[in-house]
């Protein structure tokens, strides 16, 4: 009689792994762009030498490690037995929005070559889109913030 219940407390744990997995495909996906950014000269020197380029590159490096120190946070949470609904989601948000993110500028950074096979850019942006709307979309997560952790009426 309790498989309801069952099913709801292995919802925190899932959107650890989302998030998790939004966090690895980022840095992978910063990582691509780096290296690019180092290698592809254009008028004699590296295009990761224009701060147009870097910023957005930098930008995204520190919105990982800060979902990181979320998911850290309710992974620990988790694993002492503690509640951890609320930084569960926080964590699936901000992970997912910032290795999308991060992916997207990899994209960019690699410009019409990022949708060639010979960069895995274009995958990583796939993957990293489609942690934004499943298993639950942002929106869920921010109706659940709103509503269970702000206290706010339902919206749904």
């Amino acid at each position: 009689g309790q498989g309801f219940r069952y099913l709801l407390d292995g919802l925190n744990p899932e959107r650890m792994l989302i998030a998790a997995e939004a966090l690895g495909l980022g840095r992978a996906a910063l990582r691509q762009a780096v290296r690019y950014g180092n290698e592809r000269e254009v008028f004699g020197r590296p295009i990761g030498k224009n701060q147009g380029l870097q910023f957005p590159l930098a930008d995204s490096l520190a919105r990982l490690d800060a979902a990181e120190l979320v998911l850290r946070k309710a992974t620990w949470l988790y694993d002492q037995g503690k509640p951890c609904a609320r930084e569960a989601n926080t964590a699936k948000y901000l992970c997912a929005d910032a290795g999308f993110q991060a992916a997207d500028r990899a994209l960019q950074t690699h410009g019409g070559m990022g949708y060639s096979e010979e960069y895995p850019v274009a995958r990583y942006f796939r993957e990293a889109r489609l942690l934004r709307i499943a298993p639950i979309s942002q929106e869920m997560v921010l109706n659940y913030l709103g509503s269970h952790v702000l206290g706010l009426p339902r919206s749904y």
